[in-house]
């Protein structure tokens, strides 16, 4: 299936702010609004047993837009999921992510994104967003498995057209057939 991704940072941004600012809302009608930011980790390259990797959550209406992927970005998600019952935050419900740049501490973690909530049934696609290189780490880490039973994986992934820019550029989707063993 083909995905057009429509979506960019600044639109996810600017709907954050929109969200979160609403003027005329008390506190907790703010902390009750459609739109949560959620920090799953602010560590550094450095590890650290007390911080997660870079990694935030913009909840908007229910839907988890991250930001970039840090080292425990499920884990992290899973726990929020369960301690302040953001039930966007199920890794089976992950499905939009945007990689700001390539540094191993912000996508140490998506592997982890890419399978764990696919192997406990997530059934949409994956929409990846990110600069020029994550489409080519996205097939080297979904393209070389082996095994008897095929299983269908699909991501959709788009990246930054240029150095610096931040217009979007859709990609069709790649869907790639994993074989795992039973």
């Amino acid at each position: 299936m083909m995905r057009n991704c429509v979506r960019t940072l600044p639109t996810i941004g600017a709907a954050a702010l929109i969200g979160i600012l609403q003027p005329g809302h008390s506190a907790k009608a703010q902390s009750q609004s459609a739109t949560q930011v959620v920090m799953l980790g602010t560590g550094t390259p450095g590890p650290d047993p007390d911080r997660s990797g870079p990694a935030t959550a913009v909840v908007v209406n229910g839907t988890a837009y991250l930001v970039d992927v840090g080292a425990g970005v499920v884990r992290r998600a899973k726990a929020a999921a369960l301690d302040k019952g953001i039930r966007a935050l199920e890794p089976i419900s992950l499905r939009v992510v945007f990689v700001t740049h390539l540094h191993s501490d912000h996508t140490v973690g998506y592997p982890d994104l890419i399978l764990t909530p696919w192997v406990i049934g997530r059934k949409v696609a994956l929409e990846v967003h990110g600069p020029r290189g994550i489409k080519a780490m996205t097939e080297m880490l979904t393209g070389r498995t082996s095994g008897p039973a095929q299983i269908h994986m699909e991501i959709s992934v788009s990246f930054r057209k240029g150095r610096g820019s931040t217009r979007m550029r859709s990609q069709p989707a790649s869907s790639t057939r994993m074989q795992t063993s039973p």
